[in-house]
């Protein structure tokens, strides 16, 4: 191996790991401006991350002061689920007591042949039946026995009317304690309508904020230097772009290193640039023209199609870059032929040159030369 060749292999080594490199980091901005506008539409892929790092330090200061009255909300959250609980247990026990205080009274005064009245009987309170207890031990003809359930009666009565005070006190606590919940739930809806406002500023969607936060950390917490993080904010046009002329040098190098390992004739450094230019060239020019026919098909189909870079999958602008970088020569003269075809009469047919014979092209790269 001569010196020469020895030094095309280290430029050509050289070009590959930067391409690769600057590939790697604009393709992952892209990709996240993807991402991000397939959560977020109305962002197009675009989010400061300045603005975001400013609305988080805000919004942890929103949260910290309004941490108080937060948990303060919750407690009393918790105190009326627990009021309502033991009010629901107390309720149920009293109806159970009521329905057997009036079978027992009911049981006394058919026994008294004691007449009700229906008033008197649709009360169920404490003190109604309270009243008509009092009236069945006025009685002079109770027997013993009746007697007896009258002064039982009698407990339950006052049992139930402890039970009902309680309820009423259960009531009053919880009406207080809803008074205080609307005064805190104030104060927490006004630091969220804050928040949401601070949200709204970085994702106009705030409700996937926290899902775009999370990706557009994850992306800084990898950018080398922040360069990833800094190329995100740059539009999805230009991204797409710088993108498809990476990838076309990265086809350039995918066909240069094969021909430098096996063809006879030995790659120049002069080679190398051309190509490199070339191979940009041809990508930039497909992908226009790979565009260009998308937006004419669906106009002519009357479909509507998506008009904004950032709707643009990263990994098909990619596949058109290296597919012109490594057959850059067939796709400039795919293009030539059909321009020939589009702005001279005749179609491509009548535009077509006469067949050249030409001498074996020296092979190398991956494509066949010959049909170059």
């Amino acid at each position: 191996m001569t010196f020469y060749k020895f030094a095309v292999g280290v430029v050509l080594a050289v070009a590959m790991v930067t391409v690769l490199v600057l590939s790697a980091l604009v393709f992952s901005s892209r990709d996240f401006q993807f991402g991000v506008a397939q959560i977020s539409p109305s962002t197009n892929g675009l989010i400061s991350f300045s603005r975001l790092a400013d609305a988080e330090t805000q919004i942890a200061a929103l949260e910290s002061g309004s941490s108080e009255p937060r948990g303060q909300l919750l407690e009393v959250e918790q105190q009326i689920a627990a009021i309502d609980a033991a009010a629901q247990a107390a309720e149920a026990d009293a109806n159970e007591a009521r329905a057997e205080i009036v079978g027992g009274i009911a049981g006394v005064e058919e026994r008294a042949s004691v007449a009700t009245a229906g008033s008197s009987a649709a009360d169920m309170s404490a003190q109604a039946l309270s009243q008509r207890i009092n009236s069945l031990a006025a009685l002079p003809s109770l027997s013993a026995t009746d007697q007896q359930n009258v002064a039982a009666l009698r407990a339950q009565v006052s049992q139930l009317a402890q039970t009902e005070e309680t309820l009423d006190q259960s009531g009053a606590d919880r009406a207080s304690l809803q008074a205080r919940q609307r005064a805190l739930s104030g104060q927490v809806a006004e630091s969220n309508s804050r928040i949401f406002a601070l949200q709204q500023s970085v994702v106009p969607d705030y409700e996937h904020y926290g899902r775009v936060r999370s990706e557009a950390q994850s992306l800084a917490a990898m950018s080398p230097l922040g360069v990833s993080a800094y190329l995100a904010q740059g539009h999805p046009a230009l991204l797409s772009t710088i993108l498809v002329l990476l990838m076309g040098a990265l086809g350039a190098l995918l066909y240069l290193f094969p021909a430098y390992l096996n063809r006879a004739v030995p790659v120049t450094m002069a080679e190398i640039v051309v190509r490199l230019i070339f191979g940009m060239c041809a990508a930039l020019a497909f992908y226009v023209l790979a565009n260009a026919a998308i937006a004419g098909f669906s106009i002519a189909s009357s479909v509507q199609q998506a008009t904004t870079s950032a709707t643009l999958n990263p990994f098909t602008v990619s596949l058109v870059g290296i597919v012109a970088g490594v057959l850059s020569e067939d796709i400039a003269k795919w293009i030539q032929d059909r321009g020939r075809g589009i702005f001279q009469q005749g179609g491509v047919a009548a535009s077509a040159p006469p067949p050249v014979v030409q001498e074996p092209a020296p092979g190398g790269g991956l494509v066949n030369n010959e049909a170059l």
